[in-house]
């Protein structure tokens, strides 16, 4: 059986004395998509910050790649994890939405930047024209839309987004479905992201997980192979 990519062992995380998260154990491996709902205040945002290192847990609760995650640098770990947070923060300088995205593929592309930045937008239907408007005069969509295809350009091991489907429209959730399925699946990255309406990434997520006050209290595994005719 593969070594999972993160392994969380009873891992809690206690704020003005009141218990954020209670997790007995899970794993994460690799190549798979991860869905985590719950009601507000669940401990589902809660959890991608500690996966992020923003939060930190007590040493030996949280694994990353079977070391303990407080004795990895965050100039290391930062190299394998990309973080799409909910609070959609402008930039405070403008520009154009292209400068934008290469500056930020680039730091992780030395010379092949060019053709992924391609290559997203292509994927993403990112048209020229949002190509060539101001960062900070598009709209709340279509900022996030251009967090996300950052995202799934770069190169890490783990994808991680909170709220995945704000500010995205029906269409948009459907292209970003089928990128993420092939994202995991195919280029064997671990993604894990939070959602409100988590049914409308049924086709290219792995694992529902479900949370509670804290803890998990639910886990579905679904299936994608092809049904025999």
């Amino acid at each position: 059986m593969k070594k999972p990519i993160y392994s969380l062992k009873n891992l809690s995380y206690i704020k003005n004395d009141h218990k954020i998260l209670s997790i007995n154990k899970f794993d994460f491996h690799r190549g798979a998509m991860y869905l985590f709902s719950g009601s507000i205040g669940s401990g589902k945002s809660s959890l991608m910050k500690v996966l992020t290192k923003d939060i930190k847990v007590d040493n030996n609760n949280l694994l990353y790649e079977e070391n303990d995650i407080n004795s990895i640098s965050s100039s290391d770990y930062i190299k394998d994890i990309y973080f799409v947070d909910r609070t959609n923060k402008r930039p405070w300088l403008g520009g154009s939405v292209e400068k934008f995205m290469i500056k930020y593929i680039k730091s992780y592309f030395s010379t092949e930047y060019k053709k992924s930045f391609k290559k997203i937008c292509n994927s993403m239907k990112i048209s020229d024209h949002l190509l060539k408007s101001d960062i900070s005069k598009i709209s709340d969509g279509e900022y996030r839309w251009i967090l996300l295809s950052i995202a799934i350009a770069v190169d890490t091991k783990v994808l991680i987004i909170d709220y995945i489907e704000k500010y995205l429209d029906s269409n948009r959730r459907i292209i970003l479905n089928r990128i993420l399925k092939r994202k995991s699946s195919h280029d064997g990255v671990t993604i894990i992201a939070t959602s409100y309406i988590p049914e409308s990434f049924k086709m290219s997520t792995s694992v529902f997980i479900k949370m509670d006050r804290g803890r998990i209290t639910q886990v579905r595994s679904v299936s994608h192979k092809p049904k025999k005719s």
